[in-house]
């Protein structure tokens, strides 16, 4: 046992009332008792994706003492995980051997000034953008490895500049984080789950955990308290699994939509923080990827594959057979342009897109979207129109003009960018598309070494730390693609150094 401290406990039950009570893991009662500590942790880590386990890894290196890293499921990752493995990387060496050379970090930034649209951090995102090859060389070093000569312009960005790992998702960069964490000694326990922080005043000194907690049931487990000399860093990821919250803030959100997280991206350790003071910006901005697919759950395929369609194909209103928008635009233009396609009583007409089939065909992309049946080959357009239910003879048109289109590298009716579109001959790969929940903009307001900043004062609650989807307000009304990764490993970098800097001022 360790020190023993009165603490008064203000629950995120009690301070959020109905919203925290339909959640898992909220407390529902206040309560002043004497602690005693079970254990002792230099650095706690609250969660294991990109984010929790950049920021492990880096304190280790910075030699912040001990590594604590809980997570409240069974398995390494979060959403990270299963993501699709796209990074953002202004001069990566891709980008460089392909002959790019006019990129930049300011370039990144002024994309994502524009995707968004007056609401975003711009001191954050050039943080970030300016130690993009940071988080490069981190992803080099611990292994990972990323498709040789492959490097995309992806929605919303003006430049090539998305790598992406070898096996198209999140996983390998999380895997290989995770090993260099263990070799440096980092301490990494699954099923441990936040009840509360434990507060002196304005500084956070221990977390109290529901130790072999099973998702999502609170009566498992046992309760422990670990008291955290140095610094608790809350990675633990966005809300978008939270059906109650999401509500609460945007009842605008279509609560039909699927979503691609894991089923544990819930936010009670935001909401728990939040009840301790730390403010909360933008919990209303909840992104929607715009390259959902009906025909799977989850984050599934259709990312990868639209990979290809939106840069060579063209998406089509099955109501009318005609294109609607700009294939290549950021993904809050073309979910909205998406989610307009309705039935008359209302229920989604899910537009399609298409290309050509025999140039992809041993792509892993197409051969697995087809056999997983999210996507299909047809020979036709007429094979095409009488799948989907679209007017024949439109959909003839209007793939007719979009390969004049394409031959002219000008589109005039949405101004797509046309330097990647191909004329569209067939046989084609033909999926169906509608927008998913993904990824919140909101969350708890920091500063830019990503100190927690507490709304009673404006100050930072000492000694608490967030970086990644927990945070907000850096990204404005809409993210753009391949920067999440970006954000979370350069910000574990900032974190360290921010901790390790917060110690030396204190001595």
């Amino acid at each position: 046992m360790h020190n023993r401290r009165n603490f008064l406990k203000l629950s995120a039950g009690a301070a959020f009332g109905g919203i925290a009570a339909t959640m898992p893991g909220t407390v529902s009662a206040s309560e002043c008792n004497p602690i005693e500590w079970d254990e002792s942790q230099d650095v706690i880590v609250v969660g294991s994706g990109f984010a929790g386990l950049s920021a492990a890894l880096n304190a280790k290196c910075q030699k912040l003492g001990s590594v604590l890293v809980l997570e409240k499921m069974q398995v390494i990752g979060g959403n990270s995980a299963i993501n699709g493995g796209w990074l953002a990387i202004p001069k990566n060496p891709i980008q460089l051997a392909q002959g790019i050379n006019d990129d930049s970090p300011e370039e990144l930034v002024k994309d994502q000034i524009i995707s968004g649209r007056g609401m975003q951090n711009e001191a954050m995102l050039r943080q970030i953008a300016n130690r993009a090859l940071d988080a490069y060389d981190l992803c080099i070093e611990t292994g990972v490895k990323f498709r040789e000569g492959f490097n995309i312009q992806v929605g919303g960005h003006n430049k090539a500049r998305a790598i992406r790992t070898q096996h198209g998702t999140g996983g390998d960069i999380t895997t290989k984080l995770y090993e260099a964490g263990v070799k440096e000694g980092v301490d990494y326990r699954l099923q441990h789950y936040i009840e509360d922080f434990i507060m002196d005043g304005q500084k956070i000194i221990g977390v109290k955990v529901r130790k072999n907690y099973r998702f999502p049931d609170l009566k498992t487990g046992t309760t422990i308290f670990i008291k955290a000399n140095k610094a608790v860093v809350l990675a633990n990821g966005g809300f978008a699994r939270n059906m109650a919250l999401r509500e609460a803030v945007d009842p605008s959100l279509d609560p039909t939509l699927d979503c691609t997280n894991a089923l544990g991206a819930t936010g009670e350790v935001t909401l728990t923080a939040m009840a301790h003071g730390a403010l909360p910006v933008h919990m209303n901005l909840i992104q929607t990827g715009h390259w959902g697919s009906p025909d799977e759950g989850g984050f599934g395929w259709s990312n990868a594959l639209l990979s290809i369609g939106w840069h060579q194909g063209a998406a089509i209103s099955v109501l009318n057979g005609k294109r609607f928008m700009d294939e290549r635009a950021d993904r809050k233009t073309c979910s909205e342009a998406i989610m307009k396609n309705r039935n008359t009583d209302g229920s989604p007409a899910y537009p399609v897109v298409l290309f050509n089939y025999n140039n992809y065909a041993k792509d892993d992309r197409v051969i697995r979207a087809l056999r997983d049946k999210m996507a299909w080959k047809l020979d036709s357009l007429d094979e095409v129109a009488a799948k989907f239910d679209i007017p024949a003879a439109q959909l003839k048109r209007s793939i007719a003009e979009y390969n004049t289109h394409v031959n002219a590298r000008k589109d005039p009716l949405f101004n797509r960018k046309m330097d990647t579109a191909e004329v569209l001959t067939g046989p084609f790969v033909v999926s169906r598309i509608w927008p998913k929940v993904h990824y919140c903009m909101g969350g708890l307001k920091t500063d830019l070494g990503a100190r927690v900043i507490d709304g009673r004062s404006m100050a930072s609650i000492q000694n608490l730390y967030a970086i990644g989807e927990v945070t907000g307000g850096i990204h404005g009304e809409a993210r753009l693609s391949s920067t999440s990764c970006l954000e979370c490993l350069v910000m574990g970098i900032v974190v360290a150094e921010t901790i390790q800097a917060d110690l030396q001022g204190a001595v």
